[in-house]
Protein backbone atom coordinates (compact mmCIF):
# COMPACT_ATOMS: atom_id res chain seq x y z
CA UNK A 1 0.00 0.00 0.00
CA UNK A 2 0.74 3.30 -0.95
CA UNK A 3 1.72 6.53 1.31
CA UNK A 4 -1.08 8.19 -1.11
CA UNK A 5 -3.81 5.82 -0.13
CA UNK A 6 -3.28 5.73 3.17
CA UNK A 7 -3.23 9.80 2.97
CA UNK A 8 -6.75 9.27 1.41
CA UNK A 9 -7.96 6.58 3.42
CA UNK A 10 -7.29 9.17 6.42
CA UNK A 11 -8.96 12.16 4.70
CA UNK A 12 -12.02 10.02 4.07
CA UNK A 13 -12.05 8.93 8.00
CA UNK A 14 -11.64 12.74 9.38
CA UNK A 15 -14.08 13.61 6.47
CA UNK A 16 -16.96 11.14 8.10
CA UNK A 17 -15.44 12.25 11.75
CA UNK A 18 -15.63 15.80 11.05
CA UNK A 19 -18.67 16.47 9.70
CA UNK A 20 -20.81 16.31 12.44
CA UNK A 21 -18.74 19.00 14.52
CA UNK A 22 -18.79 21.23 11.21
CA UNK A 23 -22.71 21.18 11.02
CA UNK A 24 -22.69 21.45 14.57
CA UNK A 25 -21.02 25.06 14.47
CA UNK A 26 -23.87 26.48 12.28
CA UNK A 27 -20.83 28.54 10.29
CA UNK A 28 -21.04 28.78 6.81
CA UNK A 29 -17.61 30.25 6.24
CA UNK A 30 -16.05 27.43 8.77
CA UNK A 31 -17.67 25.05 6.65
CA UNK A 32 -16.65 26.73 3.49
CA UNK A 33 -12.62 26.03 4.83
CA UNK A 34 -13.03 23.10 5.84
CA UNK A 35 -14.34 21.32 2.82
CA UNK A 36 -12.60 23.88 0.60
CA UNK A 37 -9.19 22.69 1.79
CA UNK A 38 -10.78 19.03 2.47
CA UNK A 39 -11.17 18.74 -1.37
CA UNK A 40 -7.70 20.38 -2.37
CA UNK A 41 -6.22 18.00 -0.71
CA UNK A 42 -7.93 14.62 -1.63
CA UNK A 43 -7.03 16.50 -5.24
CA UNK A 44 -3.42 17.01 -4.62
CA UNK A 45 -3.13 13.69 -3.56
CA UNK A 46 -4.76 12.00 -6.43
CA UNK A 47 -2.71 14.26 -8.60
CA UNK A 48 0.47 12.77 -7.11
CA UNK A 49 -0.77 9.62 -7.69
CA UNK A 50 -1.63 9.98 -11.36
CA UNK A 51 2.08 11.75 -11.90
CA UNK A 52 0.18 14.96 -12.97
CA UNK A 53 1.56 18.59 -12.49
CA UNK A 54 -0.10 20.15 -9.39
CA UNK A 55 0.19 23.16 -6.78
CA UNK A 56 2.49 23.57 -4.29
CA UNK A 57 0.77 23.12 -0.96
CA UNK A 58 1.19 26.67 0.49
CA UNK A 59 0.05 28.25 -3.12
CA UNK A 60 -2.97 26.70 -2.44
CA UNK A 61 -3.20 27.28 1.01
CA UNK A 62 -2.31 30.90 0.53
CA UNK A 63 -5.01 31.17 -2.23
CA UNK A 64 -7.85 29.84 -0.07
CA UNK A 65 -6.62 32.51 3.12
CA UNK A 66 -7.00 35.16 0.50
CA UNK A 67 -11.03 33.91 -0.30
CA UNK A 68 -11.59 33.62 3.09
CA UNK A 69 -10.37 37.09 4.47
Amino acid sequence: MTWNLILLFFLLLVLILKTPAVIRLRSLRDAAAFYSLWSLTVAATLLDMADLPQFRPLDWVRSIMQLLS
